[in-house]
This record gives C-alpha cells, sequence and structure tokens, in this order.
C-alpha cells in the first residue's frame, strides 16, 4: 500500500511540474519536480537519509 501512496505522489507532482512549468511558474514547478524525483527514489526503495546501527 505505501509503494502505492508514492506512485500517486509522483503522477501528481509530476504532471504538476508540467502544468506549472507550461503557465510559467517555474518556482512552483522545480517544487514539483523535486516531489517527483523524492517519490521515484521512494519507489525505488532507495535510502536517502543512511539506517542508524
Amino acid at each position: 500500500m505505501e509503494t502505492g501512496a508514492y506512485w500517486l505522489l509522483y503522477v501528481v507532482s509530476f504532471s504538476g511540474a508540467l502544468l506549472h512549468w507550461r503557465l510559467g511558474h517555474e518556482l512552483l514547478a522545480a517544487l514539483c519536480g523535486i516531489t517527483a524525483l523524492l517519490s521515484a527514489l521512494l519507489i525505488g526503495g532507495i535510502r536517502i537519509m543512511p539506517v542508524p546501527r
């Protein structure tokens, strides 16, 4: 279920980035693009912060 939520976040943020870019809102497009990248990393299971031992 968690991966499904990351996929939904990816789809919404990627399409939001494209929409904002077309409308000329570069800052919002960049924020949505960063969110899409973060969700893609979470989908792939890549850890951003190392797990403490």
